[in-house]
């Protein structure tokens, strides 16, 4: 008879074992192998724990996975909530006042005020814009209100010069943030371009506040003499330079 396989020195062949101990071999083999076969997967499942696409250190058992830190990168609240009154953020077209003055008894516990203006308009009739922020308490009863007064010192394109008279215009209501602002102030007529205009910010009593408009409609009103404003009740709070040149 021809054998199919290799006999073993105890008469069993050797690919083939038989009885107890062959069954117990085979057992041993298959969780062997069954262990193997466990190890290489779970050795599968730590890399992948451990090794994210992007190339950062897995997280310690127990510990909470980050996301990427690509993702976790944030603006700072500071920064996301950009200050309203930042003026510096304005075009290279606003420009800071060289002349501008503040009442520093007003401002000793708070920031000295800020202001930027912008001319632009239609050529030969300029219009001034403001954009400015202070600290200030306003007293209960007072109204601060923005005053503009042709500078007498400049002349326009004909050679006349600014009246010198002081024209109320708006009461001004910064917003929490202290921001106030005053966008395309008709400097006047075609052919102005050439005179300045001084900006006065003043704190008047409501009454006086109230005044102001009904004095601008009387007939031929124009503007108050430097005798009639010095005879107004108000206080200082600034004022500053804008050229319209």
């Amino acid at each position: 008879m021809t054998r199919t396989g290799t006999d073993s020195d105890d008469g069993t062949t050797g690919d083939q074992p038989h009885g107890e101990d062959g069954k117990t071999d085979n057992r041993t083999r298959i969780v062997i192998a069954s262990i193997g076969a466990l190890a290489a997967v779970a050795a599968a499942a730590a890399g992948a724990w451990f090794a994210h696409d992007d190339g950062t250190k897995g997280t310690p058992a127990g510990s909470s996975v980050s996301a990427p830190v690509s993702i976790l990168v944030s603006t700072p609240a500071s920064s996301a909530a950009e200050d309203p009154c930042d003026l510096r953020r304005l075009a290279d077209s606003w420009n800071q006042p060289p002349s501008q003055r503040y009442n520093e008894t007003l401002f000793a516990n708070h920031d000295a005020p800020r202001v930027y203006t912008q001319v632009g308009g239609p050529a030969r009739s300029p219009e001034i814009s403001v954009k400015g922020q202070m600290s200030l308490n306003i007293p209960a009863g007072q109204v601060l209100y923005l005053v503009t007064r042709p500078d007498p010192d400049s002349k326009d394109e004909f050679g006349h010069p600014g009246n010198g008279r002081f024209y109320p215009g708006t009461p001004v209501s910064p917003t929490s943030s202290g921001c106030w602002e005053d966008d395309n102030h008709s400097v006047g007529y075609i052919g102005v371009e050439g005179i300045s205009e001084t900006y006065l910010l003043v704190l008047v009593g409501s009454d006086q506040a109230a005044k102001f408009p009904a004095d601008r409609k009387a007939k031929d009103w124009d503007g108050y003499s430097a005798d009639d404003w010095r005879a107004l009740t108000k206080i200082d709070v600034m004022n500053f330079h804008v050229s319209t040149a």
